[in-house]
């Protein structure tokens, strides 16, 4: 043990690994021992604290000097392996110097273009803590914000945060669910908001997404933003664009496909279907529901409010079903009509009320459901029960005519529907023609015949209903029975499908159509969201229309995308030209494609409008005027100015945009050259690292398309091989199959070839290499860890140039640490020199100039790449080796020279980076605390208040209280927050370690 005692900021060795010394603790008693807390610094442990009585370790030594006599003693290492190992240092150099030099986006598997950066750099710019992956430090959660609200859940997470968890990342989907939403002139917090209000501050970082994220209140938005960073914004606070362009990124896919492609154009194909006879049932049926609606309305007009509404919501419920199919009509409508047969014969009492949501008569259950999971049948009964209670509801006092007066007309036009309905469910109606006819065209042409061969193309048809979904399969079942492989083209995803069977679908369907043969995909709404299925798709079909244009988008939205490879896509609806309800469809497929060309972030709000209009069904006589209220649905005007002011105003116009996108682009390659990445230096790293572990190297894959494929060897399958590796090359093979077991699985699944770029497409077959990926990790760590835990390495190395004169280059690596041995800044600093033979030599190697160096650097490059077929005499290497203890020690003191400068240099940097955030951050809380003062004056006596009703009325006055308690507390951040971010760049400590020596051979000697 040294006996001196550590101080902070000094580098330590304790337990054969080097640490940095955060606090020393003097003991109580004189006797007893210090307790020093320590940082790891090495590359492979980057951080792990460790406390220890410093008397009582046994190596616990104070570091003065580095071990450059190691480098060389062993020989020299295979040119490609030490271009690894220095590489493998290189890309993990990190600098906090410039917050727009930036690695995380070589760090993925990702096709990676310019506009994509914003985001990233945005992020960057945010003040936080170093060193902490949330990746690494923690596992990752995925949890539905249905279950935020119940306390089952969110309380054994809160516990599991504590008040603030360093490290932690939150990412919320579909954001502005978080959003306070009712209310007609003040937003009102939900349940929602306050959980997620709650939960968010518990994270340090925080990723928002939303295509929707104003709502039409402006105390909404900022309540939103609050959730999001609390420092920049306030609930009830106006917003400003200043502070919303710091956080905020907002595009329209269109915009950025004019500029940059990358994204497939949108097509919406109508089919239309005319000539039909007025006695088709999508015709007749149609006609005598609008009758029976308005035979309905009649009779009801006296009756009291809530049956009226239960009377639509039931006419409605059919008319959705029955403009689906007739098979999911005839169901629904069998329920209706038994119903009223019971209530005609005083079975239900008249009396009955809605006395629970009837939400599934007009909608579909979403994933977020917790019946979302129930069978088919039990979903079809609680539907059933739903209909009767509605029927019952809605059906009047008998009292008041005669029974024949009061059922009569409408028993009569019900026979006539169940009748037609009965009949008729199961014949393929004028839609199926028309699908079957395309895919005739369009997928298999000789469909008919006996083996007729399908081409690759794919199609999804969407339907809301599980009645059509089942309609729909038995009817093409028929249509493609004789067709080759008939019983594998169809596949079926909907509210029922398992989980490790959807997962199944997914990858059948975005496999390449030569490896799988399902080619159409029946889907209900449960595939809407959240599936990835652009791969080998562009064309989908709307079996029937959602009421509800953002279900429409939705769907739309699992094939227009980004990775589709096709640059068109093709979404199909139908339209009966013969059936005026059609027009209505047709304008809702209209205001789609308004809303996402024009309206974009006031879908949200529109939707709810046109619900509103929806909400009583589609009447015949109405027809006109509902098209002409779809058509022009808009947001009031204050609430439209609203959202144009605090929310369009972000969203890059196109040419902001393209200035942008050129500036993210040099970006891009700044970053690039600043880490030196490469495919063909990653992939030489791979493979040197698999041979330092004595396997084979990675070898040329048979190339199916796209980028050039490489065999990986299966290290969990080697003799002697650690059993820890089977779960780490899991990553490289196909995902398991449900019900698999994981040994039968890792025997019959070899493991898939690997690429080193971006394959295009959305894939299974090849799995994309990058830095991050855990196999990757696992083997490059060996590299960082040289010198530490491994030895495998000389760290000296020997490569030959063209060029004609020797050179030598000694490497260090400049380090500096800040607050828990977080590494601020790092950077390799070479010393180059001409190397001249130690018997001829008259003084010390001479370090080149600029020109010299850049040459011998660009030289470097070069020879650590190729392989010349002429050997280097083991007489030269013998002489390279005994002069290699002597050039470290002529080169070092330039190094160190240098490094110091390097240094003082990053050290300026880091204090002005520290300057520039913590006034900033000042400016954002004076700013913060001004606009609130602001607020609350503003807000003392309110002319409408008078307007708002009690809930508002309520959350007003809530928000008043918040304020007055930010007040203060922003006061206090005024005083703590420049000085807690002064800190984060405090250079505790700083080293240069060795890298290794190199000598430049010219291949002539």
């Amino acid at each position: 043990m040294d006996s001196q005692v550590p101080e902070v900021g000094q580098v330590v060795e304790v337990r054969q690994r080097l640490y940095l010394v955060d606090h020393v603790i003097s003991p109580p008693n004189p006797s007893d021992s210090l307790l020093v807390q320590l940082s790891c610094v090495d590359d492979d442990a980057q951080g792990q604290p460790l406390e220890v009585l410093w008397d009582h370790e046994l190596d616990a030594q104070i570091v003065t000097g580095e071990a450059w006599d190691a480098i060389a003693k062993r020989g020299f290492d295979p040119t490609d392996r030490f271009a690894a190992y220095l590489n493998t240092l290189r890309w993990n150099c990190v600098t906090s110097t410039d917050p727009n030099l930036l690695q995380s986006p070589f760090r993925a598997g990702i096709r990676l273009d310019a506009y994509q950066l914003e985001p990233l750099r945005k992020a960057l710019r945010r003040e936080r803590g170093f060193g902490v992956n949330p990746w690494t430090t923690h596992s990752r959660f995925l949890i539905s914000q249905r279950l935020l609200i119940d306390e089952t859940y969110s309380s054994s997470l809160q516990d599991w945060l504590g008040t603030f968890r360093p490290g932690s990342l939150l990412i919320l989907d579909e954001a502005h669910h978080a959003a306070p939403s009712s209310g007609q002139r003040y937003a009102i917090d939900s349940h929602i908001t306050r959980a997620v209000r709650d939960l968010a501050p518990r994270f340090e970082h925080r990723l928002f997404l939303s295509a929707t994220p104003h709502n039409g209140h402006s105390n909404s938005f900022s309540a939103l933003l609050e959730i999001l960073d609390p420092q920049r914004f306030c609930r009830g606070v106006k917003v400003s664009k200043k502070m919303l362009d710091d956080v905020m990124v907002r595009r329209l896919k269109e915009d950025l496909r004019k500029i940059s492609g990358g994204f497939p154009e949108r097509k919406i194909v109508q089919h239309t279907i005319e000539n039909l006879s007025q006695e088709a049932p999508e015709l007749r049926l149609v006609a005598l529901l609008d009758e029976y609606g308005r035979t309905r309305e009649h009779r009801l007009s006296g009756e009291s409010r809530r049956t009226q509404s239960a009377s639509g919501l039931l006419i409605c419920g059919l008319q959705q079903r029955l403009f689906s199919s007739v098979e999911a009509f005839s169901r629904t409508l069998h329920v209706h009509r038994r119903t009223t047969e019971k209530q005609r014969n005083a079975v239900l009492s008249i009396q009955t009320t809605l006395a629970v949501q009837p939400d599934l008569l007009t909608s579909v259950l979403t994933s977020d459901d917790e019946r979302s999971s129930l069978t088919e049948q039990e979903i079809a009964t609680e539907e059933e029960a739903q209909f009767e209670v509605a029927s019952a509801a809605s059906a009047g006092n008998a009292s008041a005519i005669s029974e024949a007066e009061l059922f009569a007309r409408e028993r009569k036009i019900l026979d006539e529907m169940a009748e037609i309905a009965e009949t008729t469910r199961a014949l393929p109606d004028a839609r199926i023609k028309t699908l079957v006819a395309w895919i005739k065209e369009s997928m298999c042409a000789d469909l008919g015949a006996v083996g007729a061969k399908w081409n690759n193309l794919r199609a999804i048809i969407f339907t809301e209903w599980e009645d059509t979904r089942r309609y729909l399969y038995q009817q093409l079942s028929a249509a493609i029975s004789d067709s080759d492989r008939a019983d594998a083209r169809l596949a079926v995803f909907h509210g029922p499908t398992p989980a490790d069977e959807r997962e199944e679908i997914k990858t059948a369907f975005n496999s390449a159509p030569e490896q799988h043969p399902v080619r159409i995909l029946i889907a209900t709404d449960a595939a809407r969201e959240g599936l990835n299925l652009q791969a080998h798709c562009w064309n989908v079909f709307h079996f029937d229309v959602p009421w509800n244009p953002s279900r429409m988008e939705q769907r739309n939205g699992r094939v227009d995308r980004k990775l589709q490879p096709n640059p068109e896509v093709y979404c199909h609806y139908f339209f009966y030209k013969q059936r005026p309800e059609d027009r209505v469809l047709q304008a809702l497929v209209r205001k789609t494609k308004t809303i996402r060309e024009e309206l974009g972030s006031l879908s949200q709000v529109i939707d709810s409008k046109l619900d509103d209009l929806m909400k009583g069904g589609i009447r015949r006589s109405d027809v006109n005027s509902l098209v002409e209220s779809i058509d022009t649905a808009d947001l009031e005007k204050e609430r439209r100015e609203t959202v144009e002011e605090e929310l369009e105003a972000t969203r890059e116009r196109e040419i902001e945009l393209r200035a942008q996108i050129e500036r993210l682009s040099t970006l891009l390659e700044r970053s690039q050259e600043s880490i030196g990445f490469s495919k063909n230096h990653f992939r030489s790293a791979l493979s040197c690292a698999l041979e330092v572990m004595g396997a084979e190297p990675l070898k040329t894959a048979p190339n199916g398309h796209g980028p050039d494929r490489s065999a990986f060897p299966a290290l969990d399958q080697r003799p002697g091989a650690d059993p820890s590796w089977a779960e780490t090359m899991d990553s490289l093979r196909a995902p398991r199959q449900r019900d698999q077991k994981f040994w039968e699985w890792r025997r019959t699944s070899p493991i898939r070839p690997v690429v080193f770029e971006d394959p295009g497409v959305v894939t299974e077959e090849v799995v994309q290499m990058h830095l991050e990926q855990r196999v990757v990790q696992r083997l490059l760590s060996r590299f960082m860890a040289q010198g530490f835990v491994h030895h495998d390495l000389s760290r000296a190395c020997m490569a030959q140039t063209t060029d004609a004169v020797p050179r030598v280059l000694l490497i260090g690596r400049l380090a500096l640490y800040g607050p828990g041995a977080a590494r601020l800044h790092e950077e390799l600093i070479p010393v180059t020199a001409r190397w001249v033979d130690p018997q001829i030599r008259k003084g010390q190697l001479a370090p080149y100039g600029r020109e010299a160096e850049a040459k011998t650097m660009t030289l470097l490059d070069t020879a650590l790449l190729e392989k010349h077929a002429k050997a280097v005499s083991d007489v030269v290497l013998g002489q390279l080796q005994a002069s290699a203890p002597r050039d470290v020690r002529e080169l070092l003191p330039h190094l160190e020279a240098r490094g110091a400068d390097y240094a003082k240099d990053a050290i300026a940097k880091l204090e002005g980076r520290a300057t520039t955030e913590s006034q900033a951050m000042l400016n954002i809380l004076e700013a913060q605390k001004k606009h609130l003062s602001e607020t609350i004056t503003k807000n003392e006596n309110i002319e409408q208040l008078h307007l708002f009703n009690e809930e508002e009325h309520r959350q007003l006055e809530s928000n008043r209280r918040y304020w007055a308690k930010r007040l203060v507390e922003l006061g206090g951040e005024i005083k703590t927050e420049p000085d807690r971010i002064r800190a984060l760049y405090q250079v505790r400590a700083q080293r240069i370690e060795p890298v290794g020596l190199v000598y430049l051979w010219p291949v002539t000697r």
